[in-house]
């Protein structure tokens, strides 16, 4: 470096500090992998328009929100460092040779993967899912009896659960109903399911 550099950066301390602190930002930004901890796959989920507003997959759903990832049975969603894969969703009048749903409701029936994609230890829980209804309600689980329920704990780094969540729900023919799934209270991203 010559006389001349070095007298630059002694005459202009507050700009090389400014410098050097952009510097470090930037390092550390590319160390820490300035990935994003919601994320879609295997869907083109909701994406932003030439003029930067959000477009969404499910154009006739209320209550839409920036941070919503939209997803259909087979595709994933990462929210908080955790993966959802919604394998299969069914709709059924019984849940179990004993369990009927109420005249004009069925059962929506959904197989379901989590699986931690964080190195922090991650609650899951149950009713951490709702449905919202074409009629828009937004309800909570219901209690039947299905082969292997979801039900709540802890996934360590790389866990995984699997299970099945049921609700009861008006029948709306040829309206779509969304399942919501927000794991964290405390953040506003969700995934949202659809069920056709």
């Amino acid at each position: 470096m010559s006389e001349k550099e070095k007298n630059w950066f002694s005459r202009h301390k507050i700009l090389t500090g400014i410098i050097v602190l952009v510097a470090i930002v930037a390092i550390a930004g590319a160390a820490s992998g300035g990935s994003d901890t919601n994320s879609t796959s295997n869907s083109t989920g909701s994406e932003s328009n030439d003029s930067g507003q959000k477009t969404y997959k499910f154009d006739d759903r209320a209550d839409k929100q920036d941070k919503d990832l939209e997803i259909i049975a087979g595709e994933s969603a990462t929210v908080d460092g955790v993966k959802l894969t919604v394998n299969k969703i069914e709709k059924k009048t019984s849940a179990s040779e004993f369990e009927q749903a109420k005249s004009g409701s069925t059962y929506v029936i959904a197989d379901v993967t989590l699986e931690n994609t964080n190195k922090d230890t991650k609650p899951y829980n149950v009713f951490d899912f709702r449905i919202q209804t074409a009629g828009g309600q937004v309800l909570d689980g219901a209690f039947a009896t299905v082969p292997t329920p979801l039900s709540s704990g802890d996934l360590v780094a790389g866990g995984k659960v699997s299970g099945q969540i049921v609700f009861e729900t008006p029948i709306e023919e040829g309206k779509n109903q969304y399942i919501i799934w927000k794991p964290n209270a405390f953040n506003s991203d969700r995934a949202i399911i659809q069920v056709k």
